[in-house]
């Protein structure tokens, strides 16, 4: 499903850290991947999820990875459990050149990828780089976990040089207008810093900090 314009450009105006504070204050601490960090291409993606689950592979043949990859929506974001840190992506440099061919926004493995190629991936970076043909694809399209998060498709799946976070789509309004206040504040507490201030009462924020930051604030 495509992501509404302006939603995908306040999702686009926060950063994953701020995301993750939003969505743990909502109890939703299993949306927030463990683990990964960005190591290659653009420093940024924002969009929908496309899960696929691989396991290890015995005789039987699996699905058809590569069909699934054909599959891909452009502006998708492809999630993968690919079974943690020590797994390589079977072939995971060419596939990710074809989704970056196909239009796809971004690649969250929980494994590792060679390093290289302009699609902006996140993994676990712990596996040798030469990837192994040892997973088979297991299923398309349905829930799996990822570094310790619970990925659904059609999530909102966002990712810059801090991490990773997953936004359900039916708070993700809400979510990003809280992130977007969230680093409002840190940077409104920041210039209080620079500025002489103390921390007492700015860490947490109290109800008088609170009140300053909104005067200060309200009509910029």
């Amino acid at each position: 499903m495509p992501i509404d314009t302006t939603l995908r450009d306040a999702l686009s105006a926060v950063t994953t850290a701020s995301l993750a504070r939003a969505l743990m204050r909502r109890g939703l601490g299993a949306c927030v991947p463990r683990g990964l960090r960005r190591r290659t291409g653009g420093t940024r993606a924002v969009g929908a999820a496309v899960t696929m689950r691989l396991i290890p592979a015995r005789d039987e043949a699996g699905p058809s990875l590569a069909e699934a990859v054909e599959a891909v929506p452009e502006g998708a974001v492809v999630v993968i459990d690919a079974g943690g840190a020590g797994s390589a992506l079977p072939f995971g440099a060419i596939l990710a050149e074809r989704l970056l061919r196909r239009g796809a926004a971004g690649l969250v493995v929980s494994g590792a990828l060679p390093v290289g190629g302009s699609l902006p991936v996140w993994d676990c970076g712990e596996a040798p780089a030469l990837a192994a043909p040892g997973l088979v694809l297991a299923g398309t399209n349905e829930p799996i976990g990822c570094a310790g998060a619970a990925v659904h498709p059609g999530d909102i799946v966002v990712g810059d040089g801090h991490g990773v976070a997953v936004v359900p789509p039916t708070i993700a309004e809400v979510v990003a207008f809280e992130a977007v206040e969230q680093q409002r504040l840190d940077l409104w507490i920041l210039r209080a810093v620079e500025n002489g201030g103390s921390l007492a009462g700015l860490l947490p924020p109290d109800e008088a900090a609170l009140a300053r930051f909104r005067a200060e604030t309200e009509n910029r």
